[in-house]
């Protein structure tokens, strides 16, 4: 009764009098009319809107950095909270206009992707500065150099979001190593893929770059999605390249070869590493685009650890690299080396277990279960891993040792990433390990 109620005032909420004013619809109906206008006068009507009221109506807008001065009046603070996503990749001069209306800020992205591209000259940010008298704060100011995501770095509290969401351990795991040293905590990992190996190299003998483009590779691409065709993954197809040349040759034979429909039902995209920052799909088909013999400026491209990073990361569940290089070195060949291996399984030596959790692993073990203690999925150990492969499930001996907070947070990761829990506590079982086992094999076991 208690949630049928909340529901109800939840939706009857964003409907309320007390939002809709006089004034919040004399807004929004100003706010449509400013975006029926052009440009110009878009602008001067935004600027006349009362932005308390139009907040009050519509209190949540998402949207681009670029749709700002298009979209909201020029009202400084006029939201209670503003969240940039992706700052790393925004400059300081696309980012103010966002955070000037803002009361408070939070500011997440990720230095080890794709930064944004300046056009602005270093004299030009010098003079500016000795303009209006700024030097002092020179560095912090670089807008050449330092992003959104820089700025706020420097300025506030930075808290570490370590937790890996997105793929099977053997797509991200060299990137955590790599780029991340180590830090990456993998909430993916589960029996289930492990020790799966979800990266193939397909290798294009005798290619060339014929105006920035590598054919053999692209044909290569388009016979890799046409075995997919079939099948289509749930989460789509991503087809990548790091060079622009190359990405439109790719996006022409995939538009050649399929038709809108068919390219909606594949759930079909490409385009370059930069149009791919921040997406994802279920499969990703990676074309270098490069050969032996071309100039030391694009290997050097597609070996910046940042591009590459995003390069080989856009994935969940399987990527496939297309290259022509017969003997990479440097990032690229370290990478293609650690795709040809298989990976390890998780290391779980967590110590033995003790107590209530010892005596009913020991108990599932006799009744035939395979058991892993203190199996590690992010920055959590389950306390029993049980079962094998995408039959296991996870069993919560009890209490999280770090108190009811930790338990109930470790609880809601291991759910959302897709874990069937069992709870098997000693009070709920009279410290009988025994019956706890028959009892837990037998709701296992049932379909």
């Amino acid at each position: 009764a208690l949630a049928d109620a909340v529901g109800t005032a939840m939706r009857h909420r964003p409907t309320s009098a007390r939002r809709w004013t006089a004034d919040a619809r004399r807004s929004v109906s100003g706010l449509a009319a400013a975006l029926r206008a052009g440009r110009n006068r878009r602008r001067e009507l935004l600027a006349g809107l009362d932005a308390d009221a139009l907040v009050r109506a519509l209190p949540l807008w998402v949207g681009t950095v670029a749709d700002v001065e298009d979209l909201l009046p020029p009202v400084a603070g006029m939201f209670d909270l503003v969240v940039l996503d992706e700052a790393a990749h925004i400059d300081q001069l696309r980012a103010a206009p966002v955070l000037a209306r803002a009361r408070r800020a939070l500011v997440a992205g990720d230095p080890r992707q794709l930064r944004f591209v300046s056009f602005v000259a270093d004299v030009d940010v010098t003079a500016t500065l000795r303009r209006h008298g700024l030097e002092r704060f020179a560095d912090r100011l670089d807008v050449r150099r330092s992003s959104a995501f820089d700025v706020a770095a420097g300025a506030a509290p930075v808290t570490w979001l370590g937790e890996h969401h997105r793929s099977a351990p053997h797509l991200i795991q060299f990137s955590a190593r790599r780029f991340y040293d180590g830090r990456l905590e993998l909430v993916t990992r589960h029996p289930r893929n492990e020790r799966a190996d979800v990266i193939d190299v397909v290798a294009v003998p005798d290619a060339a770059v014929t105006d920035g483009v590598n054919q053999a590779e692209v044909d290569a691409v388009l016979d890799l999605v046409r075995r997919r065709a079939a099948d289509p993954p749930d989460g789509g197809i991503a087809v990548v390249s790091p060079f622009r040349a190359q990405a439109d040759a790719l996006e022409a034979a995939l538009l050649a070869a399929y038709d809108v429909d068919e390219i909606e039902r594949l759930g079909l995209r490409s385009g370059t590493v930069h149009a791919f920052q921040g997406s994802e799909a279920d499969v990703v088909i990676a074309s270098l685009g490069l050969v032996a013999e071309d100039p030391p400026s694009r290997h050097r491209f597609v070996t910046e650890p940042n591009l590459f990073n995003v390069l080989v990361t856009r994935a969940r569940k399987h990527l496939t690299v297309v290259t022509s290089l017969r003997s990479p070195q440097g990032l690229v060949g370290d990478y293609l080396g650690y795709a040809g291996r298989p990976p390890a399984p998780a290391q779980t030596d967590p110590g033995p277990a003790e107590g209530w959790t010892a005596a009913l692993a020991e108990e599932l073990r006799r009744l035939g279960l395979p058991v892993r203690p203190g199996y590690p999925v992010g920055r959590w150990r389950v306390d029993l891993c049980v079962g094998e492969d995408a039959d296991a499930v996870g069993v919560i001996c009890g209490v999280h040792p770090d108190g009811v907070a930790a338990h109930v947070e470790r609880q809601r990761t291991l759910l959302r990433a897709g874990w069937p829990l069992y709870d098997v506590f000693d009070s709920r079982w009279s410290d009988d390990p025994i019956r706890a086992a028959l009892d837990l094999a037998a709701r296992i076991a049932r379909p």
